[in-house]
C-alpha cells in the first residue's frame, strides 16, 4: 500500500511539472483583414499600423513579412516582444502602383511563434 501511494504521488508530481513547461510564443493580431475602402489612383499612400500581441509565455520575434505586390511595403522591428506585450507592423500601400478594381493582397508574417505563419489580407477598391 505504501509503495502504491508513493508511486501515485510520483506520477501526479510528474504531470504537475509538465503542465508548467513553456508552451512557446504565440502571435495574435488585432485584425486579420485590413480594409482600406475605396481609393483613387491619385490618392496619397495609405499607411496602416497593424498591432499584434504575444499571447504566449516566451519572447516573440517577427523575423520577416512578405508582400505579394510592389505597391505594398512593410516595416517592422526585429526586437523581442515579451509575453503580454505588443508589437507593430507598419504597412504602406501606394494606390498609384495598384491595379484598378478590387484589390486583395496577402501579407505573410513569419515569426518565432508556435502558431505558424500568419496571413493578413489587405483589401481596397481602386478607381
Amino acid at each position: 500500500m505504501r509503495v502504491c501511494t508513493l508511486l501515485l504521488a510520483s506520477l501526479f508530481m510528474t504531470f504537475g511539472l509538465r503542465a508548467q513547461e513553456p508552451t512557446g510564443a504565440q502571435i495574435e493580431f488585432s485584425t486579420k483583414v485590413v480594409d482600406l475602402g475605396t481609393l483613387s489612383r491619385d490618392d496619397d499612400k495609405q499607411m496602416v499600423r497593424l498591432q499584434y500581441t504575444n499571447v504566449g509565455d516566451i519572447p516573440l520575434v517577427v523575423t520577416e513579412v512578405r508582400t505579394s505586390c510592389s505597391c505594398t511595403t512593410v516595416q517592422h522591428d526585429r526586437k523581442k516582444v515579451l509575453p503580454g506585450e505588443r508589437g507593430v507592423i507598419n504597412i504602406t500601400m501606394d494606390p498609384a502602383k495598384a491595379p484598378e478594381g478590387s484589390f486583395y493582397r496577402v501579407l505573410q508574417v513569419y515569426s518565432t511563434a508556435t502558431n505558424g505563419t500568419q496571413h493578413i489580407t489587405l483589401k481596397a477598391e481602386i478607381e
